[in-house]
């Protein structure tokens, strides 16, 4: 949990019952966390990227299943070259 507001936050230890040194010492571990909360705003931009990442990842796909399908369709044209040229089709 960062303390955005230190003052404050250490007057109320205080006032709590919480010694100067102990209510110094709780505001400073808890500042050196303040660097790994994740904001609203963090997440919303992980969200972001995901959906574009998202979007990206499925035109990436369907641009490999038609290469795929177009390979596919390459191979049987060769198999049936082959078959004929060896005059395995009967006509």
């Amino acid at each position: 949990m960062a303390v955005k507001d230190t003052h404050k936050a250490f007057e109320r230890l205080t006032d709590a019952g919480y010694s100067k040194e102990m209510s110094e010492a709780l505001l400073e571990i808890l500042n050196e966390f303040r660097d790994d909360v994740a904001t609203k705003s963090d997440i919303a931009d992980v969200r972001s990227d995901l959906k574009a990442m998202e979007s990206e990842t499925k035109s990436n796909l369907r641009e490999l299943e038609l290469r795929m399908r177009l390979h596919l369709y390459a191979v049987a044209i060769v198999v049936i070259g082959i078959l004929a040229a060896l005059e395995l089709i009967p006509r």
